[in-house]
């Protein structure tokens, strides 16, 4: 009962995003690419073409609109205007800068969409040795942990949230994506812009918990309901549980729980709920492998109210993910087990 009480209230605050002039709905796809950085973090991206030119962009569902850093488009690819843009991350980085409307090309879908040109990085003062301050604008790299000439020129936030630099996929007529994000050693993964009715088949449906939480410029909205437990350990912990390709780790916010973090080589099960509060779809993973974004950690959070799971990239090791803007659910479908050892694996339900 007290699921269906919790999500009762969160649907409440859930709407519609803003419709938008789109394209028309045509199926495509593009590899989505692992990188390790030397200090062994792994980083997800895809290919993007702004105007002329071709750059790939770091990969985040737990953001929104395509931002890209001084430098990296050729004179004519995007004109600037003087709309001034302010965006950050949980990370504390803040880039600064003016929109542009550019032509965009994206998994094979094409059309025009407004873009951040960030003309300025810095941190905000709550974390201020955030990566941003850890190296030179020109050597900074998107995603690179503050490492000089590491990451990316650009970032990709594909999140639900609406914003004036919104998720570009939609204005390039995307009603619907899939996530399939490369697990460690099993090659590229991708990303599908309007899936077919029949890819779209045994998907189960949670819903958008928060879809206008402002916590951190709206890094919540995708959240989910959902708990993190450890049936040995006898705790658990429920909220908001965030899947986010551009943050890997697991991390409990305000949840309560009694001691350190579960021993490495624990196993953790995690639960999202549909709209009755039932459960939609069930994980298990071992606690503690940095690779397959399982290393746990417990902390509190002033500016986020309530617990919040920030479950990272382990659940699509595990699942294949659908985002659905119309209907404001996420859709979860196991994949295939992955080879490694404690990875994160669909658990089937008792129906």
């Amino acid at each position: 009962m007290w699921r269906r009480l919790l999500i009762s209230s969160w649907l409440g605050l859930a709407a519609a995003a803003p419709a938008c002039a789109q394209p028309a709905a045509v199926r495509s796809e593009t590899p989505i690419v692992e990188t390790v950085l030397t200090n062994g973090a792994r980083r997800y991206a895809v290919e993007v073409q702004v105007g002329a030119t071709r750059l790939m962009a770091a990969l985040d569902t737990g953001s929104t609109g395509l931002r890209i850093l001084p430098g990296a488009l050729k004179p004519g690819d995007a004109a600037a205007s003087q709309e001034a843009e302010t965006y950050g991350y949980a990370s504390g980085s803040r880039y600064e800068g003016v929109v542009s409307d550019a032509k965009l090309t994206i998994a094979g879908a094409e059309g025009t969409a407004p873009v951040h040109l960030i003309a300025t990085i810095g941190c905000y003062s709550y974390l201020p040795h955030c990566p941003a301050s850890r190296t030179t604008l020109d050597k900074y790299g998107i995603a690179s942990d503050g490492l000089p000439g590491e990451g990316f020129k650009a970032i990709l936030g594909i999140d639900m949230a609406p914003g004036r630099v919104g998720n570009p996929l939609r204005f390039l007529g995307a009603r619907r994506w899939i996530v399939e994000l490369p697990r460690p050693g099993e090659g590229e993964g991708r990303l599908i812009l309007n899936p077919t009715e029949a890819e779209v088949a045994g998907y189960a449906q949670t819903p958008l918990a928060a879809p206008y939480a402002h916590e951190r410029g709206g890094g919540l909205h995708d959240a989910a309901p959902g708990c993190l437990s450890n049936r040995a350990a006898r705790q658990s912990a429920c909220g908001l549980v965030l899947m986010d390709t551009g943050a890997p780790g697991l991390a409990v916010a305000n949840g309560r729980l009694e001691g350190g973090p579960w021993s490495d080589g624990s196993t953790a099960t995690l639960e999202l709920f549909d709209t009755t509060g039932g459960i939609a779809a069930r994980i298990e993973m071992g606690v503690g492998d940095r690779d397959l974004g399982t290393r746990l950690s417990y902390r509190q959070e002033r500016r986020v109210s309530g617990t919040v799971i920030y479950a990272g990239t382990a659940p699509y090791f595990a699942w294949s993910v659908l985002y659905d803007p119309r209907r404001q659910t996420i859709g979860l479908k196991p994949r295939p087990p992955a080879s490694a050892t404690g990875a994160p694996r669909a658990v089937a339900l008792d129906r």
